[in-house]
């Protein structure tokens, strides 16, 4: 039924996105996660693939669960835990824009 199912972790990567204007740096809300990365580019080759992993029953979950069905990928095995946070990242660039 699916040429890849990927087990692992999908997560929210905020990268820095600027300064408010009282200074404050801004962060934008991305999906990230390497499985979860693989899964969209095979999808986008034509492979059907699905996920099996676990977000928080929380804002996160629900967009990252939401980005990976809107990518066409099977998210049967994404599990939603209300006793969990869905992981966050925060990102910052280097002036090389290497990421650390």
């Amino acid at each position: 039924m699916f040429d890849v199912t990927a087990l692992g972790e999908v997560l929210i990567d905020f990268t820095e996105a600027g300064t408010s204007g009282n200074g404050m740096s801004l962060f934008e809300r991305n999906p990230g996660g390497a499985p979860a990365n693989v899964l969209v580019a095979l999808q986008h080759l034509g492979h059907p693939t699905a996920f099996m992993g676990k977000v928080g029953c929380d804002m996160h979950g629900d967009f990252l669960r939401g980005v990976l069905e809107s990518e066409g990928i099977d998210c049967t095995g994404l599990i939603s835990d209300p006793d969990f946070f869905t992981t966050l990242a925060f990102v910052a660039l280097a002036p090389t824009g290497e990421r650390t």
